[in-house]
């Protein structure tokens, strides 16, 4: 073998080599950009279930509710004032009201059922969260409410009394 024909096999198994680490390079970063936008999509979507949850929670329910009682109201009153020409638009009316009502006293009774207020004082609820305890028993894991009030139930058992209590 002549010193030519390993001279150059060396630089063809080096340019080999180079390609191959490239190759391999190229590849792992595809694989990085891929699971970067997966990432952003997964963030993405986290986003738009967040935004649904403010809107669903009680307080903005509570409140569209009370706007579409106001303007119900409103309507009722500018149809009585024109008189027996509008009144099955006035029973109508009547009728959504009474069942924007019964929405708001169902919308009602489901916040004081899921104890979302303190059941003393009627004070919100603060934060809701699930720790782990160490007992006796070993470790476990609670369900813990924080009210502004000062309340503070673990697994239905009061930890620190409502400071906001009604005489």
């Amino acid at each position: 073998m002549s010193n030519e024909f390993i001279f150059g096999t060396q630089i063809a198994s080096i340019i080999v080599f180079v390609l191959t680490l490239f190759g391999i390079y190229r590849s792992l970063v595809s694989q990085k950009d891929s699971v970067i936008e997966l990432l952003r999509e997964q963030s993405r979507q986290q986003e738009n279930k967040i935004l649904e949850l403010q809107n669903q929670s009680p307080d903005v329910l509570s409140r569209q509710l009370s706007e579409r009682v106001e303007i119900a109201l409103k309507e009722i009153e500018r149809l009585s004032l024109d008189g027996g020409n509008h009144k099955k638009e006035i029973f109508k009316k009547e009728k959504e009201l009474k069942e924007t009502r019964a929405q708001v006293y169902a919308l009602a009774e489901l916040i004081e059922d899921s104890a979302l207020v303190c059941p003393q004082c009627n004070a919100p609820l603060s934060t809701r969260s699930f720790e782990g305890l160490y007992g006796p028993n070993g470790e476990g894991e609670a369900e813990i409410s924080y009210y502004d009030c000062g309340l503070t139930i673990a697994d239905g058992s009061e930890m620190s009394p409502c400071k906001g209590k009604k005489p």
